[in-house]
C-alpha cells in the first residue's frame, strides 16, 4: 500500500466528515492537511522527516501547525475530556509527608516529578498528564510495583515519605469546583493545570476543532493571517502577527471598504495595502506583504480559484 493511500486511510478516520472546498475538482481535507504539514514550517522540527507521517504523528505534525487557532478557539480541556469516546486515564498521587534522615539529600520528591512529566495541582497533589500515563496500571499490584521502580528507587532510601494515595483516574468522572478566587497560585483545578495537548490524541483535538467549523479548509479560506503567515515569518513576526491579528484585519478593512477579508481579498490585495496594514507590526512590513501575497495566492490557485498575473 503506498504512503498516500496509508495517509489518506488515516484521516479518513477523523469523526468530523471530510468534505470538499467547491466543486467535484476541488481538495479534500485530506489534501490540504498534507499541504499544510508540508508547506509550513515549525521550528524545531526534524525536517528530514518524511512527508508522509503515519499515526497519531501525523495529527501532531498538524496541530503544532494550528498551535494558534487552537488556542484561540476557546476549546476548553474539561470538554475535549468530555467528548472523547474512551477513557482518559491519568495518574493522580498526594505526598503528605517528606523527610530525610540525613542533612544534605541530592534528590527529592519534587525532582522525580518534574522529570516524569508530573504537573502541581495543589501543595502535595500531583497529576501525570493522560498523553504521559503509561497503559497497564489497572491493578493495585501493577500500581504498586510502577511507583516502586519509577519514584522510589530514584530517591535515597535515607528519605522517610507518606503517600495518602496513588490512583489511576478517568478523568470523564471528575468534576471541579471554584468560584471567586483570583491570582491565587493555589487555587487551580485540574482541569486548569493540563493543557489541550496533553489530554486527549491530537486526532481528537483536530475533530473538535473541525466541528466548530474551524478545519484546515476553513482557516485556509478565511485568510488567517497566522497560519498564512507561518508558512515564512520570522518568529518574532509571527508572534506580532498574532497578537496583532484583529487589528491587521481591521486595518485592511478600513483600507478597503470591505465589511469582510478572506483569502480570495488578501491574494488580489496590492502590496502596498497589505503593506500599510502591517506597519508597526512587522520589521519588513513591505516585504512581508509581498510574501503574505504570494502565500495567499498559492493556496488560491490549489484550491481552484484565480489570482491576477501580478500584484497592482
Amino acid at each position: 500500500m503506498s504512503a498516500v493511500k496509508r495517509i489518506t486511510g488515516l484521516f479518513d478516520r477523523v469523526k468530523a466528515p471530510l468534505s470538499r472546498i467547491s466543486g467535484d475538482s476541488s481538495p479534500k481535507d485530506i489534501d490540504l492537511i498534507l499541504a499544510v504539514i508540508q508547506r509550513i514550517e515549525v521550528e524545531g522540527e526534524d525536517h528530514a522527516a518524511p512527508d508522509f507521517v503515519e499515526g497519531e504523528q501525523g495529527y501532531r505534525r498538524l496541530m503544532r501547525r494550528l498551535d494558534w487557532q487552537l488556542k484561540s478557539s476557546g476549546i476548553t480541556v474539561e470538554e475535549l475530556i468530555r467528548t472523547y469516546p474512551r477513557e482518559v486515564k491519568a495518574l493522580l498521587v498526594f505526598k503528605s509527608y517528606e523527610k530525610s534522615k540525613r542533612k544534605k539529600e541530592s534528590t527529592t520528591f519534587r525532582e522525580v516529578f518534574i522529570g516524569l512529566g508530573f504537573k502541581p495541582i495543589q501543595p502535595g497533589v500531583w497529576i501525570l498528564p493522560p498523553t504521559k500515563t503509561p497503559a497497564g496500571l489497572d491493578s493495585q499490584e501493577a500500581l504498586k510495583v510502577w511507583f516502586r521502580q519509577q519514584m522510589t528507587r530514584r530517591v535515597n532510601r535515607a528519605v522517610d515519605y507518606v503517600f495518602p494515595f496513588i490512583a489511576l483516574v478517568d478523568l470523564k468522572n471528575v468534576v471541579s469546583e471554584r468560584r471567586g478566587i483570583r491570582k491565587m497560585p493555589t487555587a487551580r483545578t485540574l482541569f486548569g493545570v493540563l493543557s489541550a495537548e496533553e489530554v486527549v490524541p491530537h486526532s481528537h483535538l483536530y475533530g473538535t476543532m473541525k466541528s466548530r467549523g474551524m478545519s484546515v479548509k476553513e482557516i485556509i479560506l478565511s485568510g488567517n493571517l497566522p497560519l498564512l503567515s507561518s508558512a515564512f515569518a520570522e518568529k518574532e513576526d509571527q508572534d506580532n502577527v498574532q497578537e496583532k491579528e484583529l487589528e491587521i484585519g481591521r486595518r485592511l478593512r478600513y483600507a478597503t471598504g470591505a465589511a469582510k477579508i478572506n483569502l480570495e481579498d488578501i491574494a488580489n490585495l496590492g502590496t502596498e495595502t497589505v503593506s500599510k496594514a502591517l506597519d508597526g507590526v512587522v520589521a519588513h512590513p513591505k516585504d512581508f506583504a509581498q510574501r503574505l501575497i504570494v502565500e495567499a495566492q498559492y493556496w488560491m490557485r490549489l484550491l481552484g480559484g484565480t489570482v491576477p498575473d501580478q500584484n497592482l
